[in-house]
């Protein structure tokens, strides 16, 4: 696996930005609807437009045209030894503890969000659906985000939605938006009434052309901070493709308690958002992981469309909206590992016809997140080792001084690529910087599918373990260029901040399917975690009161496997077995006598991974 590994020391000095505006505003009063209203008429629509055409040659089709070229000439030579890098699965392997299908996709391309609140609700988003579900993943109500915002006016194609946990005020927010002309642009902001997302939401328009320049606004990310919900757009022209039309990123700071408490939103635009005169595009905010959250957010850009870059822009906005003193500033960072515009993925060979290839759009920070002056982020990128695509995954360290440090790594293979991440903090203190990321993969002559992989607090990576394999290629259009995804999520659990729910894409029946999945962090199992290799656990009675452990489960090989107890600091306490087992339904006991009451981890492992985890009580 090809990861490029340096550290650098950033001198960055704040940056005058001149032409930054900033203007207040208030919405409208807002409408409650009623997510499991039985009277709301749900056709849940889907339309997709087959006949996509080329991308056009301005910045982006030319590029993917000439990587390609340059990747069957790179296909043909040895293969390039990659350059000495830290040793990959020194840290522990994430645990898949569940997966299951998720949200419909009706729409391309498959735009999949999803969080989680600390009481077991979950909220999906993909395209123009919602589904709440239980910590489970058993579905509580699913609507299409269509039948939902009929409620409240007359709108075009819902498109991009994002959803989000506040864990203070324990709601939840949501955002989308309809139509791609100025003339209809509308951004649609909900916010829960009380912690049950399958109940009653607050929500709101706002004016998605606020700037009377024929632009309409593409592409909401969204984060929250202690009194605000941030929201960044990117402004893109009427009637020219989103990849050449590009007109300026902006940020909306809106104060969140106005959502929760039925009231106008009170908020600030922020626009000409630029460096030495040119634009900052795509305008990605770093959420905060724990609480308390700050009052202030920070923002990452990159020079997304280069061949090959080096800056990273930071800007942040450094107070809230109800305060008044809110400010803006930049500075630019010097990354030590260099980004570029990825090529597009090539998926395996169809029995006739062309190579269908999924869309890479380009360099962009997709995620980002912020704990105790650190911010981690993730981004497509060109590996220039093999000429393909992999993700760039960084870390700031010391955001709010003058002189922050940049660490990046690059991941790809020659035999796999990768797009889209996101990352969820898993730490517990503030000097424990561990965290779970996931992305998609794609291998070379397989289909496409998720992701997860883990770095330790020491910053050293686990394997990347395949949380979804597709089973067949993504062939929704007509031209060969396939929509991949345009964004993954994962959010850890607040008062569980071992486990993680994430969403995900994977190819199915020649569509694009979306995939949820609860991973545990192996530093700290938290349940009973099937994964590949054994599955189908039972394990009674836990509480262990009648001084013998049982455990049934089915072994999908013959394999040696060792049965092995670790207290919850992770030393291990005993070795109970280490003997062959062999393939299919087994039960596992043990006396429980000899250990002292209290919490302990019963592993199951072979030679190479945990192939399961449980914690225990003996009374």
């Amino acid at each position: 696996m090809k990861r490029i590994f340096l550290f650098l020391i950033c001198f960055a000095p704040f940056l005058t930005q001149a032409q930054t505006q900033k203007l207040n505003g208030q919405s409208g009063a807002p409408r409650s609807v009623n997510l499991s209203d039985p009277n709301i008429i749900d056709f849940a629509p889907g339309l997709l437009h087959l006949d996509q055409h080329p991308i056009p040659s301005a910045e982006y089709g030319n590029k993917k045209q000439e990587l390609i070229r340059l990747q069957e000439l790179r296909r043909q030579e040895a293969k390039p030894t990659p350059p000495l890098q830290k040793k990959r699965g020194v840290a522990p392997n994430p645990i898949i503890f569940k997966g299951f299908q998720g949200n419909t996709a009706n729409g391309v391309p498959n735009d999949n969000d999803v969080a989680i609140s600390n009481g077991g609700f979950g909220v999906s988003v993909v395209n123009a659906n919602i589904r709440v579900f239980d910590d489970t993943g058993t579905t509580i109500v699913n609507k299409s985000l269509t039948s939902l915002v009929a409620q409240i006016g007359t709108f075009s194609w819902i498109s991009d939605p994002r959803v989000i946990y506040d864990p203070v005020a324990d709601r939840f927010a949501l955002v989308c938006f309809s139509g791609a002309l100025s003339t209809s642009s509308t951004i649609i902001v909900g916010f829960t009434q009380t912690n049950d997302p399958a109940g009653n939401w607050n929500f709101y328009t706002l004016n998605g052309n606020s700037f009377n320049d024929s632009t309409w606004s593409d592409y909401p990310i969204i984060a929250i901070s202690d009194k605000d919900l941030f929201i960044t757009f990117n402004q893109v022209k009427d009637n020219i493709d989103w990849t050449i039309g590009f007109k300026q990123s902006v940020i909306w700071q809106i104060n969140k308690q106005d959502g929760y408490n039925a009231t106008p939103l009170n908020y600030t635009l922020w626009s000409g958002i630029d460096y030495n005169g040119k634009p900052l595009r795509n305008i990605c905010p770093a959420k905060f992981q724990t609480t308390p959250m700050g009052n202030n957010l920070y923002f990452l850009t990159l020079r997304n469309v280069d061949a090959s870059n080096d800056s990273i822009f930071l800007t942040e906005i450094t107070d809230s909206y109800i305060s008044g003193n809110a400010t803006l500033n930049t500075k630019v960072l010097i990354a030590p590992v260099n980004y570029g515009f990825p090529p597009n993925v090539r998926q395996k060979k169809p029995n006739s016809g062309p190579y269908q290839y999924l869309m890479t759009n380009d360099a962009r920070v997709l995620a980002a997140i912020y704990e105790n002056d650190q911010v981690h982020f993730g981004s497509n990128t060109l590996n220039p080792t093999y000429l393909n695509a992999g993700v760039y995954l960084g870390t700031i360290k010391d955001v709010s001084t003058a002189t922050p440090t940049v660490t990046a790594d690059i991941f790809s293979s020659d035999s796999m690529e990768f797009g889209y991440p996101s990352m969820t903090y898993q730490g517990t203190s503030p000097a424990d910087h561990r965290i779970l990321y996931t992305f998609s993969h794609c291998y070379t002559d397989s289909f496409p599918g998720t992701s997860v992989l883990y770095r330790n607090a020491a910053g050293d990576y686990s394997d990347i373990i395949q949380l979804k394999n597709g089973t067949s290629m993504i062939n929704v259009l007509s031209d060969s260029v396939e929509r991949w995804g345009d964004y993954t999520n994962i959010q850890k659990k607040y008062n569980n901040p071992g486990r993680a729910y994430l969403s995900g894409s994977w190819g199915k029946s020649g569509a694009m399917n979306c995939w949820l999945g609860i991973i545990d962090n192996a530093d700290a199992p938290v349940g009973i975690t099937p994964v590949a290799g054994i599955s189908k656990s039972i394990v009674y009675p836990n509480p262990v009161a009648e001084k013998r452990f049982t455990l049934r489960f089915y072994n999908d090989e013959t394999r040696m496997l060792k049965f092995e107890i670790f207290d919850l600091q992770g030393r291990r306490t005993a070795l109970i077995l280490d003997t062959r087992v062999k393939q299919g339904e087994n039960e596992f006991s043990f006396e429980t006598g000899v250990l002292s009451p209290g919490q302990y981890i019963f592993r199951i492992s072979d030679d190479k991974e945990t192939l399961s985890s449980h914690k225990i009580t003996v009374e």
